[in-house]
C-alpha cells in the first residue's frame, strides 16, 4: 500500500520490474509458494506480533501460511508487503473452500480446505490420497509432504507418452475450467480495485522442466534426456501446447490485473545446474521461449517470473535470451551465486526477486543481529538501479524464531529506501 505518501505498492513493484528505482525496495511477503512462511513458524510470528486472527494454509503440501487470507492483512502490513497472490482455486488436489480447522503438530491450528483429508498410517506418516493412490507423504515428525507417486513412470514409448500425457495434462493443473476462470477473474478484479497491492499470478504448477521430474521420476527423466531426447521433445510439445491453452483462458480472465505470472522450475542443485547449458538449449529453451513470447504478446504488461532454486549462473544468460523477466529465489548460498557478481553481470537484463537473506545459514543459525546485518548488506547490493524485489532466498522454515522473521522485513524497510 502507499508508504507515507510515497508510491503505492503496485507502482513500486511495477517500477522495479521495469528496472526503475522506486521510493523503496518492494517487499514480497508470501505472494507465492516460494516466498512464504511455514505455517507453524507463522503462528508463532503472529503471537509475537499480537495478531489473533486465524491462520489459513492454502498450500498444504509444503505447509505454508496463506498470509493474504489474514483478516485485515495485519501481518503483511507490519512486514511491509507489496505483493498479493492470485492463487489457483484448485490447489494440491482440492478446491480452496469450505475451510475447516486442522491441528498442527505443535498444537496450534490452521484453517485448511474442507477436502484436505490426510490419511494417517500405522507408522505415523500422513498420506494424501487421490483417485485411490497415495501421492504425497509426510513422514512422522516431518515438515511437509513429499511426492511418492510418479504418474508417468510406466511410459516406455512416444506412442504411450502421447496417450498417457494427454490424459495426465487434461485432468491436471494444466487445464483451466470455465468456473475456475470466473472465480479467478472475480478475485483479481476485487484485489485490483479495492487495494493498491501488486498482484502476482501464482499459477502453482506452471512448469516446463520440473514437472517432468515429478511426472516420470527423477532417474527416468534424466535418463530420457540423455538417451531419448525425441521422447522428451514429444512430452515438451504436449506440455507446452497445454500450457498455451491454459494461458489463453487465464490471461483473458486476469491479465489486465496482474503484474507477472510465475513459472515454477528448479534447474539448479546446490553446486551446479542439474543439466548442461547444451541440454537446456536443445530440450527446454525453445519451449520456455515459446511460453514467454506467448505471455508477452498476449499481455505486454505482464512479466514472466521464473522460480529456480540452486546454482543457475551458467543458465541465467539463457533465461534472459528466452524472455524470462525476473528470477526467484536467488539462492545465494548455492555455488557461484554471489550477489555482487549477479547484480553486476545480469542486473540490467533480469530482475532479481529474492536473495534478501540466506535461509540455509543466517536465518537458520544466526542471531537477530546477524539477520539484520545481512539484510542490510544484501539490500545495498541489490537495490541500485531498481530491478529488485526483496524476499528471503526461499520459504522460511518451521524452526525460525519470530524475532528473526520480523527482523528480516523490518531491516529491509529500514535500509531499502532510495
Amino acid at each position: 500500500m502507499s508508504d507515507n505518501g510515497g508510491m503505492t505498492s503496485r507502482q513500486r513493484v511495477i517500477a522495479a520490474l521495469n528496472h526503475q528505482e522506486p521510493d523503496r525496495v518492494p517487499i514480497d511477503f508470501g505472494s507465492n509458494y516460494n516466498t512464504s512462511v511455514n505455517v507453524i513458524a507463522y503462528n508463532r510470528l503472529k503471537k509475537h506480533l499480537g495478531v489473533g486472527s486465524p491462520t489459513y494454509m492454502r498450500y498444504t503440501i509444503p505447509m505454508l501460511a496463506a498470509v493474504d487470507l489474514d483478516e485485515g492483512l495485519e501481518v503483511m502490513k507490519l512486514m511491509g508487503g507489496d505483493v498479493l497472490p492470485l492463487p489457483r482455486y484448485f490447489v494440491d488436489g482440492v478446491l480452496t473452500k469450505d475451510w475447516k480447522e486442522w491441528r498442527l503438530k505443535d498444537g496450534s491450528t490452521a484453517m485448511v480446505p474442507g477436502r484436505f483429508n490426510p490419511v494417517a498410517t500405522e507408522s505415523g506418516n500422513l498420506e494424501l490420497v487421490f483417485r485411490g493412490v497415495a501421492q504425497f507423504r509426510m513422514p512422522k515428525n516431518g515438515y511437509y509432504f513429499d511426492r511418492v507417486y510418479n504418474p508417468l513412470a510406466a511410459v516406455e514409448s512416444s506412442q504411450q507418452l502421447e496417450a498417457f500425457a494427454a490424459a495426465f495434462t487434461a485432468g491436471g493443473g494444466t487445464s483451466l475450467r470455465d468456473d475456475e476462470a470466473e472465480v479467478l477473474r472475480g478475485w483479481a478484479k476485487k484485489a485490483y480495485e479495492e487495494t493498491d497491492y501488486a498482484l502476482l499470478g501464482d499459477t502453482y504448477g506452471l512448469s516446463l522442466f520440473h514437472v517432468g521430474l515429478e511426472a516420470f521420476g527423477y532417474h527416468k527423466y534424466f535418463t530420457m534426456m540423455a538417451a531419448e531426447p525425441d521422447m522428451v521433445h514429444t512430452w515438451m510439445s504436449i506440455l507446452t501446447q497445454q500450457w498455451e491453452s491454459f494461458l489463453t483462458k487465464y490471461l483473458e480472465a486476469v491479465g489486465q490485473y496482474i503484474v507477472a505470472i510465475l513459472i515454477g522450475d528448479d534447474y539448479g542443485s546446490q553446486r551446479a545446474p542439474m543439466i548442461s547449458v547444451k541440454m537446456f538449449r536443445e530440450l527446454f529453451k525453445p519451449y520456455v521461449a515459446r511460453i514467454c513470447k506467448f505471455v508477452h504478446e498476449t499481455n505486454p504488461n505482464v512479466k514472466v517470473l521464473l522460480h529456480s532454486c540452486g546454482s543457475v549462473v551458467p543458465l541465467i544468460p539463457e533465461f534472459i535470451d528466452a524472455g524470462i523477466d525476473a528470477l526467484n529465489p536467488v539462492q545465494t548460498t548455492a555455488e557461484g551465486m554471489d550477489p555482487a557478481v549477479l547484480k553486476r553481470e545480469f542486473g540490467k537484463d533480469i530482475v532479481f526477486w529474492g536473495g534478501g537473506v540466506r535461509c540455509q545459514s543466517t536465518l537458520d543459525k544466526g542471531t537477530v543481529d546477524d539477520v539484520r546485518r545481512e539484510v542490510k548488506e544484501l539490500v545495498e547490493i541489490w537495490k541500485p538501479g531498481g530491478g529488485y524485489v526483496f524476499c528471503p532466498d526461499h520459504d522460511i522454515q518451521e524452526n525460525v524464531s519470530p524475532e528473526k522473521i520480523a527482523a528480516v522485513y523490518q531491516s529491509c524497510q529500514e535500509h531499502g529506501r532510495y
